[in-house]
């Protein structure tokens, strides 16, 4: 059996956690905030079936998640974070525009958002369409979407994980993740409402 010297144990063990760290980050959800300009014009549908495009987001702040009903946990641990949040601004919840904008337009129909939506906060609704039109929305909020094949005839989403805050003229104000406190979260949206922005 051959000898290592400690240095060589050390050099081992950085490198098996180099390649450890590179598969966690190509699987964990992209939470960095924009590089650049973030909202543009898009046409959707919502979990109603009908229209929903750029224009509907003026005249109130938003708050714009991206993921997928399948998602087996960032997506419904921000979504109850949202809820929370929602919840937590009171009346002020109904100045606020909640979007849940889906990733998986193969699999999320507006029935199946809508369906899905009914376990969190009642002001989130449901926005999905086609791949054309949803590559549309991705690309004016820098959202990543890959498929990630699993063992099963299912398949699982890795994609940007980003809650957009915007002002009441779409334009982005901020943004949090499912790692931000609630009352911390309150605070951002609070201040994006009381702008004149």
């Amino acid at each position: 059996m051959p000898s290592f010297t400690r240095r060589e144990w050390l050099a081992a063990a950085g490198g098996v956690l180099a390649i450890a760290m590179a598969g966690v980050w190509h699987f964990w959800p992209q939470e960095a905030a924009p590089a650049g300009p973030v909202g543009g014009p898009f046409a959707l549908v919502d979990d109603d079936g009908l229209p929903f495009t750029f224009r509907d987001l003026l005249g109130k702040p938003s708050l714009v998640y991206f993921g997928f009903t399948r998602c087996p946990d960032i997506c419904p641990t921000t979504l109850f974070q949202l809820s929370e949040v929602l919840s937590r601004l009171g009346p002020d919840a109904d100045r606020i525009n909640a979007l849940f904008i889906t990733v998986d337009p193969d699999r999320d129909t507006p029935a199946q958002m809508k369906s899905y939506l009914a376990a969190f906060d009642p002001h989130l609704r449901g926005l999905t369409g086609d791949r054309a039109h949803l590559a549309v929305a991705w690309e004016v909020y820098g959202v990543s979407a890959m498929v990630v094949p699993t063992t099963s005839d299912n398949y699982n989403m890795n994609h940007t994980s980003t809650v957009f805050v915007l002002d009441r003229n779409a334009r982005f104000a901020t943004s949090f993740d499912m790692h931000e406190a609630p009352d911390d979260a309150v605070a951002l949206v609070r201040d994006v409402l009381a702008s004149r922005r």
